[in-house]
C-alpha cells in the first residue's frame, strides 16, 4: 500500500468522519448549513485548544533556548577566531542540542494546520448539503461567492484574518515569514473554492485571531493585576 494511501486511511478518513458527525450535529441544532459551517470552525478550534496551548508552550521554550544559544555564539564570535572559534561554537551547539534541520521536524503547529485544512477540504469541497444553499448574501455555498463585483470576497477576508493574526501574535521573524507565506498559499488554494469551504476556514481563522488576541491581553492584564494586589497587601501590613 502506498504511503499516501496509508496516511489517508489512518488519519484523514477517521478525521473526516469526526468532521461529518460534528457538522451534522450542528446542522440539526441550527437548521442552517451556513451557520453550521461557522460553528464548525469555532468548535474545531475549541477541540484543538489544548494541543495549540501545548505547542505554544513548547515553542516558547524552544525560542528561549535558541536565544540563549545565539547569545553564547555571539560572545564566542567576539572573543575568538579561526579553529578555536569553530570548536567553541560546535560545543555550544552540542550543549543546546542544536541541529540545522531540527526546525523542520518541530513545526508541529504547521503540521496540525495542514492536517485540519486537508480534512476540511476533503469533506466540504463537494458536500451535497451545500448545493444551492444561500447564506448571508452568498448565492450558493457550493460555488465561489463572487460578491465583489464578480471577484470572490470571502477568500480576501480569510487572508486578512490570517495576516492580522500573524502580525499581532507572531513575534519570531522566521515564524512570521512562514505565516505570511501560508496565508498567501491558502489564498491561492481557496480563491476559486466553494464558498462554504472558505466560510468555514474564515470563521476558523477569525476565531483563532480572537483567541490569540484575548490570550495575549489576558497574559498582560493578569500579572499586572496580581502585582498590584501584592503591593496593596504589603502596604496594609
Amino acid at each position: 500500500m502506498p504511503i499516501a494511501q496509508l496516511l489517508d486511511n489512518l488519519f484523514l478518513q477517521p478525521l473526516m468522519l469526526i468532521c461529518e458527525g460534528l457538522f451534522l450535529w450542528l446542522l440539526s441544532l441550527v437548521k442552517s448549513p451556513g451557520a453550521a459551517l461557522i460553528l464548525l470552525g469555532i468548535c474545531v478550534n475549541l477541540l484543538l485548544l489544548p494541543l495549540y496551548y501545548q505547542m505554544e508552550r513548547s515553542g516558547r521554550r524552544e525560542r528561549e533556548r535558541r536565544d540563549a544559544m545565539q547569545r553564547e555564539v555571539a560572545r564566542i564570535k567576539g572573543a575568538f577566531t579561526g579553529r578555536e572559534r569553530y570548536f567553541y561554537i560546535k560545543t555550544i551547539h552540542r550543549h543546546y542540542q542544536y541541529r540545522p534541520l531540527k526546525t523542520l521536524f518541530t513545526a508541529s503547529d504547521l503540521f496540525l494546520q495542514m492536517v485540519v485544512f486537508s480534512t476540511a477540504y476533503r469533506y466540504l469541497k463537494d458536500l451535497p448539503l451545500l448545493d444551492g444553499v444561500s447564506f448571508l448574501g452568498i448565492p450558493d455555498l457550493s460555488e465561489p461567492d463572487g460578491l465583489l463585483f464578480g471577484f470572490h470576497l470571502l477568500p480576501l477576508l480569510m487572508t486578512l484574518a490570517n495576516l492580522a493574526s500573524v502580525l499581532y501574535y507572531v513575534e519570531d521573524k522566521g515564524k512570521r515569514r512562514q505565516g505570511f507565506l501560508l496565508a498567501m498559499l491558502f489564498l491561492v488554494l481557496l480563491y476559486a473554492s466553494p464558498s462554504g469551504l472558505v466560510l468555514y476556514w474564515t470563521s476558523s481563522n477569525v476565531f483563532s485571531w480572537l483567541r490569540n488576541l484575548f490570550g495575549r491581553n489576558l497574559h498582560r492584564i493578569v500579572p499586572s493585576s496580581f502585582s498590584k494586589g501584592l503591593s496593596r497587601l504589603s502596604l496594609q501590613e
